[in-house]
Formats: C-alpha cells, structure tokens, sequence
C-alpha cells in the first residue's frame, strides 16, 4: 500500500511539474513582426528640406546595422538626404516611431510620408532600388 501510495505521489508530482513547464514555457512568434512609421516628422532630421528622407534606423548592439548604414551613405545626393538614426544617440526618435527592430531603413518625401522601407540586412544595391522604385511611384500610391 505505501509503494502505490509512493508511486501515485511522483506521478502526481511528474503531471503537476509538466504543467507548469508547460504553462511558463515562453511562447514565440511564428513569424516575426516589426512596425513601420507612416509618417515621419520632417524636423526631427537632417535637411528637413530635401526631396527625399532615407533614415536607417540602427542600434550599436546590431551586427548588420553598421554595413546598411554605410550602404545608404553611398546613396545620399541633392535629393536624397540619409541620415543614420542610432539608438543610443537617438533613442527618442526610435520610441517616437515605435521603431522595434533594426536595421531598418525608413524613405519618405517631402512631407514625411513613408513611400517604402526596407527592414534587415540591406546591400546598397537594394537600397537603390528601393529609392529608385519610390520615386517612380506617384504620391497616392
């Protein structure tokens, strides 16, 4: 009788046990999400006045950030103002904008609409293309 009474208690432990692992197990997402800003406030920028915004939202932690925001550097011109937007340096603009994931690059016009982003690992090649592809498209679309 005391080894069933035994018994019993460990399966009862091992069932109480399982649960509990498998209620605090922590959960993840099957696909992984990010926000983009619709709209960026021109000011809060480097040459508010351009054509054209390309921020590259980046954090020093980020192994990737550092060679998008170099690819980007390449593509700023008289049009195109690019600006490297780093977390530690500023961290409001990235809670402003509900930036959660970087390296993300954010363009947007003259008024602060975003027209495209671009979010991860990005060559300049990809860049371009993304501006490129932007500027071809008129404002409502």
């Amino acid at each position: 009788m005391a080894r069933t009474l035994i018994a019993l208690g460990v399966i009862a432990g091992a069932l109480a046990l399982a649960w509990l692992v498998r209620r605090f197990r922590a959960t993840y997402p099957t696909a992984p999400g990010y926000s983009v800003p619709a709209k960026l406030e021109r000011w809060d920028f480097a040459h508010p006045d351009s054509e054209w915004l390309l921020a590259v939202f980046t954090s020093k932690a980020c192994s990737t950030c550092a060679a998008v925001a170099k690819a980007a550097e390449c593509l700023g011109d008289d049009a195109l103002a690019v600006q490297e937007v780093e977390f530690r340096r500023h961290g409001e603009l990235h809670r402003r904008y509900s930036i959660d994931a970087v390296p993300l690059a954010v363009l947007a016009d003259r008024s602060g609409t975003v027209r495209a982003s671009l979010a991860g690992p990005a060559t300049e090649a990809e860049l371009s293309a993304l501006v490129a592809s932007a500027r071809q498209r008129p404002a409502s679309a």
